[in-house]
């Protein structure tokens, strides 16, 4: 018996050791491979004290893509729109260990709080926020690609301001789901004084999961810019997201930043990185996905 249970015991051990050599030298990183969940959160304080303001807030979400393509090429351009951006609170998503690696070595991420920099945890996502962290946590999503939000609730100008971000369910299909998932952090969300959801929610304007959105949530680009389409998943300008995108995947705006205040009221928004890395051609863009910026001011 001993024996037979050696055995189990050394072929298990061997299967998670192919699995994790798999993944350490995998070309292209698939984002299921590492979205493991339930894993304790962990801030990392700043080596500079930030400054943030107390009038206007700055986000930005961006779904960096972790596919280890071209990454000499696209990581100091997503840094220096990061760094230009001077955003307050920074969401970012399919964050993998090489992307968190050569942000340590920005001095402009110095002055961050860092929420979850462990890729293997909560599937990817990361917050950086100027604001102290007062709780931090992990949810587990409902859906077969095992997707999560991560949540930072911040101190802010004498208000906590709880901040979400997701990475949601992808397949076209998946309408259902993504609902569900939408359902699960506006309830998590609902007893916070201040709130923003905002990430690659993986649907765009008009889809039946707009319904799953609080009425009291304000859609900084929808309140801001109504007349445009705001596409953040452009695959007419950008050949990595024609190449990524489902059959007969229109353009989408997928990203949004989504706000709940009594006080903290739509400013500014507008997308980020979507001039390609060389210009004139469309096959290189810093990420598939663009970036979003949004701006909230105190009333």
């Amino acid at each position: 018996m001993m024996t037979v249970r050696l055995i189990i015991v050394a072929t298990l051990l061997g299967i998670m050791l192919a699995g994790v050599y798999a993944l350490q030298n995998a070309d292209v990183l698939q984002f299921h491979d590492y979205n493991v969940s339930g894993l304790p959160v962990r801030t990392e304080m700043p080596e500079v004290p930030p400054t943030p303001g107390d009038k206007t807030v700055t986000f930005v979400t961006y779904n960096v893509l972790v596919d280890n393509v071209a990454i000499d090429k696209r990581a100091p351009v997503i840094f220096r729109l990061l760094q230009e951006s001077q955003a307050d609170i920074i969401a970012l998503q399919e964050v993998g260990d090489w992307f968190v690696d050569l942000m340590r070595k920005e001095n402009w991420a110095r002055g961050y709080y860092w929420v979850n920099t462990d890729t293997m945890n909560c599937g990817g996502n990361v917050i950086l926020s100027k604001f102290p962290v007062d709780a931090s946590g992990c949810l587990t999503l409902p859906g077969r690609q095992a997707r999560t939000a991560l949540l930072a609730t911040l101190k802010l100008a004498g208000r906590k301001f709880t901040v979400a971000t997701s990475h949601m369910e992808s397949p076209l299909e998946s309408g259902g789901i993504r609902g569900r998932q939408l359902d699960i952090i506006f309830e998590h969300l609902a007893h916070a004084q201040d709130a923003v959801m905002l990430g690659d929610l993986n649907f765009g304007d008009g889809e039946g999961e707009d319904k799953k959105i609080p009425a009291d949530y304000t859609d900084l680009w929808k309140a801001l810019k109504p007349g445009d389409p705001g596409y953040t998943w452009n695959i007419e300008k950008s050949d990595m997201a024609r190449d990524s995108c489902f059959p007969g995947e229109p353009s989408r705006r997928l990203d949004r930043i989504l706000v709940r205040s009594e006080v903290w009221k739509p400013k500014e928004t507008r997308i980020i990185g979507d001039a390609p890395v060389i210009a004139g051609r469309k096959d290189l863009f810093p990420s598939d996905h663009f970036g979003l910026v949004g701006m909230v001011t105190r009333e």
